[in-house]
């Protein structure tokens, strides 16, 4: 009858490197593997928030409801000049010729506007949608960013209603 293989036994077979030795191979293939795939130009982030208001609707709980606190304060809203709707857009490499922010509004669909920035050696930016523009087409209904490197498309990312 043959014996059970004691626990450190599983682990290493004949001729074998110890498992931790294995281990730590795996890892660093696993570490050289992620660096190499994830190289390219890309974009990070695309995050949004309409401001309407003095004070954001995530903030409500701090400013206004907060019932611990005996200072009173009601939101005001911002001048029609101030209301916009604001996209933080984070990307990379740094090397990225330039970047532009695609968009649709919800009064206007059948158009689609763009901005546009050339980096100089930054990876972010604030794209707003404010004033006459913000006010006639309403809410952004669908967005696209992409980044170029001279006249070629080398990443994107989109909205999924784009």
């Amino acid at each position: 009858m043959p014996r059970n293989p004691a626990p450190r036994e599983l682990f290493r077979l004949p001729g074998c490197a110890p498992a931790w030795w294995r281990a730590a191979l795996c890892f660093t293939y696993f570490l050289l593997f992620s660096a190499c795939s994830t190289s390219g130009p890309r974009v990070l982030e695309v995050t949004n928030r309409t401001r309407l208001q003095d004070v954001d609707f995530a903030d409500r709980q701090y400013f206004i409801e907060d019932q611990a606190s005996l200072i009173r304060y009601e939101p005001q809203d911002l001048s029609i000049d101030d209301q916009r709707e604001e996209f933080y857009v984070r990307w990379t490499p740094r090397t990225v010729n330039l970047v532009k922010f695609e968009y649709r509004q919800v009064a206007k669909p059948g158009e689609v506007f763009e901005q546009t920035y050339a980096p100089h050696g930054d990876e972010r930016k604030l794209f707003e949608v404010r004033g006459e523009q913000f006010r006639s087409g309403g809410l952004v209904s669908a967005w696209r960013v992409s980044l170029w490197d001279a006249d070629k498309v080398v990443a994107e990312e989109k909205s999924v209603l784009w």
